[in-house]
C-alpha cells in the first residue's frame, strides 16, 4: 500500500508499462559496512553479493531504450538472467527514463544496512 502511493505521488502510474528484457547481468561482490570482531580489535568488511543488470526495451514509437540498475542479494530481481523480462515503465516524455519496482526497495534496504553498521561503528570506538 505503501509502494503504491509512491508509485503515484511520483506519477509512475501513469507511465506506460512494457516488457523489457535482461540484455546482460554481472554479479559483484560488494562492502556495505565493517563489523568489529569479537576477538580481535580490528574492523572485519561485511560485505553482501549486488547484480547489476543491463536491460532493453522499446516505446511507442519503436526506438530502443538500454539502462542498467543494480539490486542487492536480497532483492527478487537479483534472480534475473540475460535473456529475462521483467515489467518495467517508461515515461512517456522522456522513453529512457524507466521504473522497475524492487530497484527502490533493494536501494532503500542497503541505505539502512549501511547507517546501521556506521552508527554501531560509531558507537563502537566511543
Amino acid at each position: 500500500m505503501l509502494l503504491e502511493f509512491w508509485e503515484r505521488l511520483r506519477g509512475y502510474d501513469k507511465w506506460i508499462e512494457t516488457a523489457a528484457t535482461i540484455n546482460s547481468s554481472d554479479l559483484a561482490e560488494v562492502e556495505i559496512g565493517k563489523a568489529r570482531m569479537t576477538r580481535f580489535s580490528d574492523w572485519e568488511p561485511i560485505d553482501e553479493w549486488q547484480s547489476k543488470c543491463q536491460l532493453a526495451w522499446t516505446d511507442a514509437s519503436r526506438a530502443s531504450h538500454t539502462a542498467t540498475y543494480a539490486v542487492a542479494e536480497d532483492s527478487p530481481l537479483f534472480q534475473l538472467y540475460d535473456g529475462q523480462t521483467v515489467a518495467i515503465r517508461y515515461n512517456p516524455a522522456r522513453p529512457d527514463q524507466f521504473y522497475l519496482r524492487g530497484v527502490l526497495g533493494s536501494k532503500v534496504r542497503t541505505g539502512i544496512k549501511k547507517t546501521f553498521y556506521f552508527i554501531a561503528r560509531w558507537f563502537a570506538t566511543e
